[in-house]
């Protein structure tokens, strides 16, 4: 049979890590976290660590995606999940207990459990006409496998196990210090009998280890009634690897659909946009109402508000060239860029209003980052380092974001060296954003649009953290800043002053 996947559909090699600074750069590992808070008991995260690499991969995503935000398929899922995980802690109880009967025991509850998530599965994507091939290709191996003998028999076998030990009951009669079994129901449930505490799940299950008591019932009854106790031994014996590998892939893979969807319902609940992306290379590329997620998820919690943006690249339009005032916005709208350009690629929702994003083959990111002491070399080397794995794979049509580069180098120095990148990634015909404080690099090179993180008017300086088409601004508006953290020249002085105070 051919490789089947929900994620990668040429193969387990189609999604590949690339150069993936942009996750850290980006912020996406605090989402990444988020959404893997909303998969207990599973391991999702390494499948966000890894993006598809063609176009071709995100449209199969896509349309998995669009039918699992179905209610009536997310409902389908998460049930099968939850079978399946209860069938897993099943395995995990044998495991766990000593005794051969209870050993036997748990795993043909796990049996059942697993043929049950299996078959109704395969039944609710018959009958919830799906319409995404990867969910389609899934339903045809869940129909060839349950038609299998050996599946058949398992699943009749493991039901009829575990009717007869719910139905399992004795009547206990305890007099002169003799105790007698035999088969039937006393009037009262068994939990009664065991007192306070117990689960009332029945002798078999009812706790991880048998009682005592309840080894000893098992002792007597097995005497003359050894039917059951024979049935689940065997069934245990015929069974010994039931689990399809490729079903329980195809679980794990799931999961990166449900945890998402979670996730985004989530966020909407708290206000915020999700869309489904156009990918429409005939219109411009742009968006309404973007925002930074990370950025979203943490002002939440502290209950400040969240500014979007818009953007649009019309024709042989490559790179916003982004300046303005320090804490303006203009690190925050890269962040949205790319993490609308990582969700895009990835077959997801994007946090926007509405966004027509064009195809590119590649994310790459380069944020300006803390010098380092220990190599010695110097933030403009470390910064040049990172830059020319970059420039040097000459990736055609990557979308490029870069924060604050060449921030050491001289002024004239910087715009220089800026210019150059600038005209590397537009010749390999990339699209990106260049958030700088050199307001006039880029007026030289064609296909470049300068936006400017906006004031207030009226000589406020207060940021609005807009960001627009707009002439660079003359002046950085540190002022304001230092005010705020008491850096002016009265204020550290006033400051040593009392430090001196206090020390004398």
């Amino acid at each position: 049979m051919d490789y089947l996947s929900l994620l990668d559909l040429e193969g387990p090699g189609e999604a590949i890590e690339y150069m993936s600074g942009y996750i850290w750069d980006l912020n996406l590992n605090q989402l990444i976290e988020l959404i893997q808070g909303q998969a207990p008991g599973y391991d999702v995260e390494p499948y966000f660590y890894r993006m598809p690499e063609s176009a071709a991969c995100e449209s199969y995503r896509r349309q998995i995606y669009t039918d699992v935000k179905r209610p009536e398929v997310f409902a389908s899922l998460e049930r099968f999940s939850e079978q399946m995980r209860r069938s897993r802690e099943f395995l995990e109880n044998q495991a766990s207990v000593e005794k051969t009967l209870q050993k036997d025991a748990w795993y043909a509850a796990a049996v059942d459990s697993y043929c049950g998530a299996v078959g109704r599965l395969q039944e609710d994507l018959m009958r919830l006409e799906i319409s995404s091939p990867g969910l389609r290709r899934l339903s045809g191996h869940l129909n060839a496998y349950v038609d299998r003998e050996e599946f058949r028999r398992g699943k009749e076998a493991s039901s009829r196990i575990r009717q007869a030990m719910e139905d399992f009951s004795v009547v206990l009669v305890i007099e002169n210090n003799c105790l007698t079994v035999t088969p039937g129901t006393a009037g009262s449930a068994y939990e009664d009998f065991l007192g306070e505490g117990s689960s009332g799940a029945g002798p078999f299950m009812g706790t991880l280890q048998m009682s005592v008591l309840e080894e000893e019932i098992f002792s007597i009854y097995r005497k003359k009634y050894p039917e059951i106790f024979d049935n689940i031994q065997k069934f245990a014996q015929s069974f010994p690897d039931f689990e399809d590998e490729t079903v329980k892939r195809l679980e794990r893979e799931i999961q990166y659909y449900l945890a998402f969807y979670r996730f985004e319902r989530t966020m909407k609940e708290r206000g915020f946009a999700f869309c489904v992306p156009d990918r429409c290379a005939d219109r411009d590329m742009e968006a309404a109402g973007l925002y930074d997620l990370a950025l979203a998820c943490s002002n939440y919690r502290r209950n400040k508000p969240v500014v979007s943006n818009d953007f649009v690249y019309h024709e042989n339009e490559f790179f916003f060239v982004v300046n303005g005032p320090n804490q303006g916005g203009k690190t925050t709208f890269a962040r949205s860029l790319g993490q609308l350009m990582y969700f895009c690629r990835m077959g997801l929702d994007v946090p926007a209003e509405r966004a027509n994003i064009h195809d590119f083959s590649v994310l790459l990111t380069h944020f300006s980052m803390e010098e380092s002491m220990k190599s010695g070399k110097g933030k403009l080397m470390e910064e040049l380092e990172r830059l020319v794995p970059m420039m040097e794979n000459k990736a055609r049509g990557a979308f490029v974001i870069i924060n604050e580069l060449f921030t050491t180098a001289a002024h004239y120095d910087g715009c220089i060296m800026g210019e150059r990148v600038l005209r590397h990634f537009i010749g390999n015909q990339c699209r990106g954003v260049y958030v700088t404080h050199l307001k006039e690099l880029g007026e030289a090179v064609e296909g470049v649009v300068t936006m400017t993180a906006m004031l207030e008017e009226g000589g406020t300086h207060r940021r609005t953290y807009q960001v627009l088409r707009h002439e660079a601004l003359d002046v950085g508006y540190a002022e304001d800043i230092v005010k705020k953290y008491g850096l002016t020249y009265d204020g550290l002085s006033a400051r040593l002053e009392k430090e001196k105070g206090d020390w004398q």
